[in-house]
C-alpha cells in the first residue's frame, strides 16, 4: 500500500481530494495539511511513499517545498497539484511523478496511484560496497561495476559543479548564475530548486550517503565522506610530491589521471579547472628524479 500526505493551504478542496484517494484501496492517507511548514516538522516521522503537493500557496511554493523536502532527506515521490498549467515544465523537473489540474477528476486519481503503484514495483535495490568518483576521463559516480543512471543531466552536471567546488559553501546566486545565467532570476532559482531536488533524489535511490549537501543561510555546501575519489587522490599525492619530491607521489599522482578533469563534457564552468590540472599532469610527467 502507498502511503500518501496531502497539502492544499484550501481546506475544501485539501478534503475532495482525500475523499478521491481513500476511493482506492492501494493509497493510505497518513496525514493532511494546509500549513507547509507543520508538513516539514512531522514528515520526518510519517516517512511516507509520496505527497500529493499543491503548488500555490502563499508563503512557499510546492516547488520550494519540494526542494526543501530533498534538502531534508525526504525522498517521498511528489504529484503535484495546481490550477494553473504552466507549472508543468518545473513539477516534471522536480521529478514529480505526475501533474494533477483542479478540478481533478477522479479518473486523473487513478492514473497518478497506477504510476505510483508501477514506480515502487519497478525501483531499485541500493547499491553495495563501497562508492567511487571518477573527475578524471568520462564523469562517473559508481559503486563496484555500477554507476548511478541519472534521471536528468542537469543533476550530474550540478553534482560535478558542486564537486569542484567541495568544501565550499556556494550562495543560490552564484549557483543561479553559472549554471542558468541566461535566464531571468526568478526562474534560474526555480531551476536550481528543481535539479537540487531530482539530484538528492538520484544519490538516495542509489542508497549513496557519502555525498552530503548541506544548505544554510541561502548557501548549499557539498561534503564528500568516505568515497574513493581520484581527485583527491591526485591532489593528496601531488602535494606529497611538491614538499618531499617523492617519486612514489608523483606515479600514484599520475595513475589516477586516466584521462583529463570531466572529459567529453562541454561545461564552460569546468574548462579553467580542466586546463589547471592539465598543467599539473605536464609539470609531474616532466619532472624525473
Amino acid at each position: 500500500m502507498i502511503r500518501a500526505i496531502l497539502l492544499d493551504d484550501e481546506p475544501i478542496i485539501l478534503n475532495e481530494l482525500a475523499s478521491l484517494l481513500k476511493t482506492d484501496e492501494r493509497i493510505e492517507i497518513i496525514g493532511t495539511y494546509t500549513d507547509p511548514l507543520q508538513l516539514m516538522q512531522e514528515i520526518p516521522m510519517l516517512r511516507p511513499d509520496c505527497v500529493f503537493l499543491d503548488i500555490e500557496m502563499p508563503g512557499m511554493s510546492g516547488i520550494e517545498l519540494a526542494e526543501q523536502l530533498g534538502s531534508n532527506n525526504i525522498t517521498a515521490e511528489i504529484v503535484f497539484i495546481t490550477a494553473y498549467n504552466h507549472y508543468a515544465a518545473q513539477a516534471f523537473d522536480v521529478s514529480a511523478i505526475d501533474y494533477l489540474l483542479k478540478p481533478i477528476r477522479p479518473e486523473r486519481i487513478r492514473k497518478a496511484v497506477d504510476k505510483l503503484v508501477k514506480l515502487a514495483a519497478q525501483k531499485p535495490q541500493p547499491i553495495q560496497g563501497k562508492w567511487a568518483i571518477h573527475s578524471f576521463g568520462p564523469f562517473e559516480v559508481k559503486q563496484g561495476q555500477t554507476s548511478i543512471r541519472w534521471a536528468r543531466s542537469k543533476s550530474r552536471e550540478l553534482l560535478a559543479y558542486f564537486l569542484q567546488h567541495e568544501g565550499c559553501w556556494l550562495s543560490k546566486y552564484k549557483l543561479c548564475d553559472d549554471q542558468w545565467g541566461q535566464y531571468e532570476p526568478e526562474r534560474a532559482l526555480a531551476y536550481l530548486q528543481t535539479s537540487l531536488y531530482a539530484m538528492r533524489k538520484n544519490l538516495k535511490d542509489a542508497g549513496c550517503t557519502e555525498l552530503r549537501i548541506e544548505y544554510a543561510n541561502d548557501r548549499y555546501i557539498l561534503r564528500v565522506l568516505e568515497a574513493d575519489w581520484d581527485l583527491r587522490i591526485f591532489e593528496t599525492a601531488r602535494r606529497q610530491f611538491d614538499q618531499t619530491a617523492s617519486e612514489e607521489a608523483r606515479r600514484q599522482a599520475l595513475a589516477v589521471y586516466r584521462g583529463e578533469y570531466l572529459e567529453g563534457e562541454d561545461w564552460i564552468w569546468s574548462d579553467i579547472t580542466r586546463e589547471a590540472y592539465r598543467r599539473q599532469v605536464q609539470k609531474l610527467k616532466k619532472t624525473v628524479k
